[in-house]
């Protein structure tokens, strides 16, 4: 037997040892951009350019003066074999709902089933990349000899992430059940009009890694920053056949910066850091910056308003100089002073301690510091020097301009620290279901167990709002426009809907929380509040009166490049309390996660000729509400009476 056929022969045997793992960069490049691809397709446009699932994959001829052969292939991830017949479980009776119903009715669950993985990177396989093979021509007759594989992928700027990835690839049948993943996840899109549609395939690939060579481009004048090691072997990730998936990335608070200004706040915001810092050794960072070029421009300014005897070129030039150093030495030795109080206050406690003086616009500095730096939180005070009273009483704005500049412009985790108070009491966390809200909770987590708080997880829904906007539209609609809108009927559905949808589903988010915090061996509480979502936690917190509220800096609504989400924000300004907005994310586990999903019963052909004369923009409604209909009544079945019976109900 040859080395190729014994290479083969243990590879269909799932027996290779000295596996290499792909690395965190690589996955977490993967994760985003299919993210994007699938937030795309959801929207009803067609993805352009998908470098992240077409890399270029090199095979080997057996002979000829250039013995290799280059194509680009559609690459996947693939879940661990212990969890694979769940995945395709999801994916199979997703295809079974959605046949036979048009294709813009079922693409948000489609991309919902393919995106399923993804959205629990714990079951992903880090050992391998999958492939469909359509053509069964060149590439397969070179693997069939020859099983060793190169891949390179090539991200878009500006960073143009890069990786060689070398393997050897194992050949799978149609009835294996990794083939039977590998296809099911192109079939369910078979339909779509970004996709080449394709009658059968011929086989699947997996590409078990080797090797990884990171590619990413870096000036040759500073040491390769990447998190991952340049080359990355088996020889340095070796596995056995039942590995184990990569460990969650625990809440760490390794590095934390402090802005200072020789305020009130920033006084108590060195107190908060030091309060985290001295439960987690950690190494505390003080920024203050100076506007010394400010100065001088304001200076020129004044130049023209000078004495006449100062207005000889030689004496004013003096007198810029001698301004000049006194401004940029005055400044300078004040923003030491500011940091030397930090300082002694670490030395106390034996933590580390860096100093940072930059010179410029202070919330731009502070923005680039952030940005560049690896800080895990960033503590500032709601306002600084600028603060106005009068009377007693506070005369300026409730956020200062340098924190509201700042905040909207990092993505690091900020806590906002709003008077005297330490950490203590009752942390409360708002929880919508997004991945920053579940990462809230865990930083939430990690802080009230170093400082013996107690856990709130409030979700917030708003019953009231389409009630309002029917009673509005009541009003501006025109005879005709309210036949055609029939806004009675719209009403009921909504009404049907809210009353035993949207209360569940922040309900099971709640639950979701509560799972996690098990994870961590801690316990919460749980409220449900119903209102408009900022007002309703305002209620919640001037009855609690906790010390802090951990909110994800942007929820489950937000559009991508949003800097900061409109109850964040809202809460961020009228709250009493210290806030820490999150801007990590974490996505709970299979095992955390609280199913919201309802499946579709089976509906009668004539059933559904019935509900196809509803208009487009209300049947998605009234299809959840005649299957609720029907399930309150034991069917199992939606059937053309059940459809008179349930529309006759909401006068449809």
């Amino acid at each position: 037997m040859s080395t190729v056929d014994q290479l083969d022969r243990t590879l269909q045997q799932n027996q290779i040892e000295g596996l290499c793992a792909l690395p965190e960069t690589f996955l977490q490049w993967q994760i985003q951009a299919r993210r994007a691809m699938y937030d795309t397709i959801r929207s009803g446009r067609h993805p352009r350019r998908h470098p992240a699932h077409l890399p270029v994959m090199i095979t080997f001829e057996a002979e000829g003066e250039f013995p290799v052969r280059v194509v680009t292939k559609g690459a996947g991830l693939t879940p661990r074999d212990e969890v694979l017949p769940r995945y395709i479980e999801i994916l199979e009776e997703t295809m079974a709902r959605c046949e036979g119903r048009p294709w813009e009715e079922t693409l948000s669950e489609r991309v919902a089933a393919v995106q399923a993985l993804i959205d629990h990177p714990e079951d992903i396989d880090p050992y391998r990349l999958s492939f469909l093979e359509i053509f069964k021509g060149g590439t397969f007759r070179n693997l069939e000899r020859d099983p060793r594989v190169i891949l390179h992928y090539t991200g878009e700027g500006p960073d143009y992430l890069s990786f060689q990835i070398n393997g050897h690839a194992e050949i799978l049948d149609l009835d294996d059940l990794r083939c039977r993943y590998i296809a099911l996840s192109r079939q369910i899109f078979e339909a779509a009009p970004f996709h080449l549609q394709q009658p059968d395939y011929a086989a699947g690939y997996l590409v078990w890694v080797r090797e990884v060579h990171d590619k990413t481009p870096y000036p040759r004048s500073t040491p390769h920053h990447r998190a991952m090691s340049v080359t990355q072997t088996a020889s340095s990730s070796k596995i056995s056949p039942t590995h184990q998936p990569p460990s969650r990335e625990e809440v760490t608070f390794r590095e934390i910066l402090v802005p200072v200004d020789n305020s009130k706040y920033s006084e108590w915001a060195m107190d908060i850091a030091l309060q985290i810092a001295g439960a987690y050794n950690s190494t505390v960072v003080g920024n203050h910056v100076y506007a010394a070029r400010l100065h001088d421009q304001r200076f020129r300014d004044m130049e023209p308003g000078l004495p006449e005897e100062y207005q000889e070129p030689t004496i004013l030039a003096h007198q810029r100089n001698l301004h000049d150093t006194l401004i940029e030495k005055g400044l300078k030795l004040i923003s030491d002073s500011y940091l030397e109080l930090l300082n002694r206050r670490c030395q106390e406690r034996d933590l580390s301690f860096v100093g940072k003086t930059p010179e410029g616009k202070n919330y731009a500095e502070l923005v680039k510091d952030i940005e560049e730096s690896r800080y895990d939180l960033v503590v500032m005070g709601v306002r600084g020097m600028g603060e106005v009273w009068r009377r007693g009483k506070r005369r300026d704005q409730v956020l200062g301009s340098v924190c509201e500049r700042v905040v909207r412009r990092v993505s690091r985790d900020v806590l906002v620290v709003k008077n005297d108070r330490p950490l203590e009491g009752t942390f409360v966390v708002g929880i919508d279901g997004s991945e920053r809200s579940f990462a809230a909770l865990r930083v939430a987590l990690a802080l009230a167990e170093a400082t013996g708080a107690r856990v709130q997880a409030v979700g917030a829904y708003d019953p009231f709002l389409h009630k309002a906007l029917f009673h509005e539209l009541e009003e501006a609609l025109t005879e005709e426009a309210r036949q055609v809108f029939n806004t009675e009927q719209q009403q009921k559905l909504h009404d049907e809907l809210i009353d035993s949808g949207i209360a569940k589903i922040y309900a099971d988010h709640l639950e979701t929380a509560q799972s996690i915090a098990e994870e961590t061996g801690q316990e919460i509480e749980t409220h449900l509040l119903a209102g408009k979502a900022y007002t309703a936690i305002l209620h919640h917190l001037e009855a609690v009166q906790p010390s802090l509220l951990v909110l994800g800096r942007t929820g489950v609504h937000a559009d991508e490049g949003l800097d900061i989400g409109s109850n964040a924000e809202n809460l961020l300004r009228l709250v009493p309390c210290h806030v820490l907005l999150v801007g990590r994310t974490f996505t709970p586990t299979w095992s955390e996660t609280k199913q919201v999903i309802e499946e579709h019963l089976p509906w009668t052909s004539e059933a559904l000729a019935r509900l196809g004369r509803v208009p487009d923009f209300a049947r998605g409604m009234a299809r959840k509400a005649i299957e609720n209909y029907a399930r309150e009544r034991g069917l199992q079945v939606v059937d053309e009476q059940t459809v008179v019976d349930a529309r006759q109900k909401f006068g449809m």
